[in-house]
């Protein structure tokens, strides 16, 4: 599961919304430059009542902690680094990543930092797409091999919906820990925000749930974030949210917060948290 990369190269933004190729790696053209992050978008409307099909397995054990509900199935022993790095993982915590953790983090001192720039155990900012999954609010969600998928908007995805109440964003984060990608079709996203991207140390996730829940919940919830080491993306306070989420100026009330973490076709935890300020 370990993944080494000596040189942990970071796609170069543009503006607000990330474009950029090489998600897989067929056409990189990636940069050493700090990259820029997008303000994750959710809205108020309602999704279609229709959707989200195929279902969640059914979990034995219960591996919660803090601010963290954890479901896992008899196959995490099958896969210990997993079932570790699960029992790690912090409570989020928007205040201390204002950016995204594919840059070092100040605030966060156990975050490490190599050469100066470079984040071994975090995460790239890839190919951003707003809105996702416009398509009759359908679509096919592919999660790489080895990748995450960060998703914000109203949702259904596997029979469990997100978005109903006012003031709610929903947060959506896809772990795949196998060498076989997989696509969940016919899902659910309302006018929403998607990222995916390669992360850097599959023995440490922790440190990329951790940080890619809390920026974006920050993003979310217009608290102080920073696009890169020097450019502020949302100042807070009373300023206008990046992305109006959850469909007003003044961001949302909290975020609900679910991360799931798959082996190819294999779904072997979902741990959910409550983000506010």
């Amino acid at each position: 599961m370990r993944r080494t990369v000596r040189s942990i190269s970071l796609l170069l933004a543009a503006g607000i919304l990330m474009v950029a190729v090489g998600c897989n790696g067929d056409d990189d053209k990636s940069s050493s430059t700090p990259t820029p992050t997008a303000a994750p978008t959710t809205t108020a409307t309602a999704v279609v009542t229709d959707g989200g099909t195929g279902v969640m397995p059914a979990f034995t054990k219960d591996a919660s902690h803090g601010e963290w509900t954890i479901k896992v199935n008899d196959g995490i022993d099958r896969d210990p680094i997993v079932r570790d790095w699960l029992s790690r993982v912090k409570d989020p915590a928007p205040q201390l990543w204002k950016t995204y953790p594919n840059i070092p983090n100040p605030d966060v001192s156990g975050f490490r930092v190599v050469n100066g720039t470079q984040v071994p155990d975090g995460v790239e900012y890839g190919v951003a797409n707003v809105p996702f999954c416009q398509q009759d609010s359908r679509c096919d969600i592919v999660v790489p091999a080895q990748h995450y998928r960060l998703i914000t908007g109203n949702y259904q995805f596997l029979g469990n919906r997100c978005g109903d109440n006012e003031g709610e964003g929903c947060l959506l984060l896809l772990i795949n820990v196998s060498e076989k990608s997989h696509t969940f079709r016919d899902q659910i996203v309302d006018n929403g925000f998607t990222v995916p991207g390669r992360y850097w140390n599959g023995d440490a996730l922790e440190w990329g749930i951790w940080g890619l829940v809390s920026h974006a919940s920050a993003n979310m919830l217009n608290m102080p974030t920073m696009a890169s080491a020097t450019q502020v993306l949302n100042p807070g306070g009373s300023f206008t949210n990046g992305g109006a989420n959850c469909g007003v100026p003044s961001g949302c009330k909290s975020v609900e917060a679910t991360v799931i973490v798959i082996a190819g076709d294999r779904i072997l935890a979902v741990a959910t948290s409550t983000v506010t300020k």
